[in-house]
């Protein structure tokens, strides 16, 4: 046990966990961040600092229980509507209406946000008016009659995950405890990374992260290659953050004028955009006025509302490619000029305290995840939420950090924020020597800044080029060059790009979970164009995993198994479940873009039975098919097989293809004349994980 370990145990005794007990406890693949997983391992821990068998069947028993797969959702909700009372854990929250002068109960996992709750449950959890709650809700069904015109689900009680009291002086007393460099592994565990992979310049990197969650109004962008674990911190690390992708309207950030409720900005402490370089502004130039207005004074006006102030941090994650050298790819013409155009502007770039390099960051890894003593996720999120309004941390960082040449206000009012953040973090008891606060404060805020600076000289004229400094500089400051305007048209072509999209081989089991737990396997989003996303994930023939997330469009079996299927001349299908009318129809697409081009083509299906009578019925139907694709050159074969469960597509060309749902990775059209019925690529799909492996 290392020293920071044993500690940590003396001196926070039951707040703390070993987060490597999250990836013993047999979560699977439930959509649960890790503060939630960590609160319900500690619930059946016993007191023991071990993760016993007798506490792992209690969590395996919760989880069964309580946290449903999403392709459980219309099971549930059929449930429902049998009248048969449910429970399950999710993200509950309350938005009011006072226009139709209602309240609102969201329900993620059933996609349902229009249900009620009973008021004492609203009275009881304030937490679901603003940044949602994770909970058990016991629900059940109202049917519509003349009274309830439309039918409706109830939340008849509500037993939210309890956190322990954390007094914050206790906290900063504890501190004294630990070294400085104890207690950074100390909270480098408590994030969820293992501590003696990254260097001392590294880790404070990732501390950097957590800044927007504890300083008011801290603005931060990271630029990175895919898998370094961008949003793992804020996916996991506190309920005060809302992490979105894709679209971002100004309803869903600011205020949303025909609910009257306000947006994520007024009710998190951090709202985080992630995979900013896909994200699209809106045609009428609303979204970006609104957000240079929010980062330059922390209010907005929008609609009916007047003026909403607001404390929220905005924290942008977006993917760079690297050059051979492991550098970014456009360093020298400018980072920003592979965003979209309105997040390009000077002027919005200029309203972010700090720029992250994530490329100096390690890719993750099997060994990434903590193997130590931390503290349990929603206690850190918890004190990082207390500290945010302590202002005697920014009174210390203005009686004692000088700079020079900082002297736009800009900039070192974002110097003086990210100061105040990592004293904050680092040092709560505010007992630094002189050399620690510029070494692990001031020092690394001023880079932050600096490298927002020099971007912004590379796309505009405008801004002077300028080198800052503190009063103990470090390597960054003494090597840094000035940096001048970039004119794109006039820089030479860049040298060839690392693959930084490269799937991960599928071979390492335990690699590839926990590549998806840090999310460095990145699933693309259903705001990205059909064609783009065909290009980056599908057509190239390589041993990967696609992830489609729930609800996704742009997938269809050609341009998912299209290219897999050339030159096979036998395909061998294994899938318990082509039983259904609608499943064999899926079949039959499947069969559809299968190559015969090149001569006959042996088809074998291996499926299974409820029982004797349906596989009679599923015969006749397979004999059917058997004559028609006879006449299309294609050498149909079937059998029945009790025991299969796991699904597989394998090719004599040596691809092997592990469809997690099998052919079953699309929701039922709302209409049968939608033009989804017709056009896969036009539904949406179940979530589910695709793994293509070359034998």
């Amino acid at each position: 046990m290392e020293t920071f370990e044993q500690k940590a145990l003396d001196v926070f005794s039951e707040i703390v966990i070993n987060k490597s007990f999250v990836h013993k406890a047999g979560f699977g693949s439930r959509a649960i961040p890790t503060y939630v997983r960590e609160w319900i391992i500690s619930h059946y821990l016993d007191n023991s600092t071990e993760l016993t068998e007798a506490a792992r069947q209690k969590i395996a028993g919760f989880v069964q229980k309580y946290v449903p797969d999403k392709s459980q959702k219309e099971t549930i909700k059929n449930q429902l509507f049998e009248q048969m009372e449910v429970q399950f854990l999710d993200n509950f929250s309350v938005y009011v209406n006072l226009e139709k002068g209602d309240r609102y109960l969201n329900i993620p996992f059933l996609d349902e946000n229009t249900a009620f709750t009973v008021p004492q449950i609203v009275q009881d959890n304030e937490m679901l008016l603003s940044s949602g709650l994770w909970g058990v809700g016991k629900l059940y069904y109202v049917p519509k009659n003349d009274d309830n015109p439309r039918g409706q689900i109830w939340m008849r009680e509500f037993r939210p995950f309890q956190l322990a009291n954390m007094d914050l002086e206790y906290f900063r007393e504890c501190r004294k405890s630990f070294s400085t460099q104890e207690w950074i592994d100390f909270l480098i565990s408590s994030m969820g990374f293992n501590y003696k992979l990254y260097s001392e310049r590294q880790k404070i990197l990732l501390v950097c992260r957590l800044i927007p969650m504890v300083e008011p109004r801290y603005n931060l962008v990271e630029l990175a290659p895919k898998g370094t674990g961008k949003s793992f911190v804020f996916e996991n690390m506190s309920r005060y953050v809302a992490v979105r992708s894709g679209a971002i309207s100004p309803a869903v950030l600011f205020f949303n004028d025909s609910r009257k409720t306000p947006g994520l900005i007024t009710r998190y402490d951090s709202v985080v955009i992630d995979e900013a370089q896909k994200v699209k502004a809106d045609t009428s130039g609303e979204l970006t006025a609104l957000l240079k207005s929010y980062l330059e004074a922390g209010r907005f006006a929008r609609g009916s509302a007047s003026s909403i102030n607001a404390e929220a941090g905005l924290v942008m994650l977006a993917n760079i490619d690297l050059d051979q050298n492991k550098r970014p790819l456009n360093e020298q013409v400018g980072l920003f000029r592979v965003f979209p155009n309105f997040l390009r502007e000077t002027a919005f770039i200029d309203r972010f305290s700090g720029l992250l390099p994530g490329w100096d960051l390690p890719r993750i890894g099997k060994d990434t995840p903590s193997k130590t003593i931390g503290l349990k996720g929603d206690i850190f999120g918890e004190i990082l939420h207390s500290l945010r309004s302590d202002i005697s941390y920014r009174d210390y960082v203005k009686t004692n950090m000088e700079l020079q040449n900082c002297d736009d206000m800009r900039d070192s009012k974002a110097v003086e924020a990210g100061a105040t953040g990592l004293l904050k973090i680092l040092f709560p008891d505010q007992d630094p020597s002189e050399e620690e606060f510029y070494l692990y404060c001031a020092n690394p805020a001023l880079e932050l800044r600096q490298r927002v600076r020099d971007e912004l000289c590379k796309l505009d004229r405008e801004y002077i080029p300028v080198t800052f400094s503190s009063k103990i500089p470090d390597d960054f400051q003494q090597g840094h060059r000035l940096v001048s305007y970039a004119d794109p048209d006039m820089m030479p072509s860049p040298p060839g790009a690392q693959s930084v999209s490269e799937s991960i081989s599928p071979q390492d089991e335990e690699e590839a979970e926990v590549l998806q737990y840090f999310g460095a396997i990145e699933a693309p989003t259903a705001e990205v164009e059909e064609e783009t996303k065909v290009k980056e994930n599908i057509n190239e023939l390589t041993a990967k995993t696609i992830n489609i997330r729930e609800g996704e469009k742009g997938y269809s079996y050609e341009n998912l198994f299209g290219p897999y299927l050339k030159g096979a001349k036998k395909i061998y299908v294994v899938d318990p479940f082509i039983r259904l009318e609608y499943q064999i129809r899926n079949f039959l697409s499947f069969v559809e873009i299968i190559n015969i081009e090149s001569g006959n083509v042996d088809l074998i299906l291996v499926t299974s039975a409820e029982d004797i009578y349906q596989e009679q019925d599923m015969t006749m139907k397979f004999k059917e098919i058997y004559h028609n694709l006879q006449k299309h050159n294609i050498n149909f074969v079937y059998r029945f097989d009790p025991n299969i469960h796991d699904r597989s597509i394998k090719l004599d060309n040596g691809w092997t293809i592990y469809p997690g749902r099998g052919l079953d990775i699309f929701q039922k059209p709302e209409s049968k004349y939608e033009l989804s019925t017709v056009d896969q690529a036009k539904r949406k799909c179940r979530e589910t994980q695709i793994i293509f492996q070359k034998s």
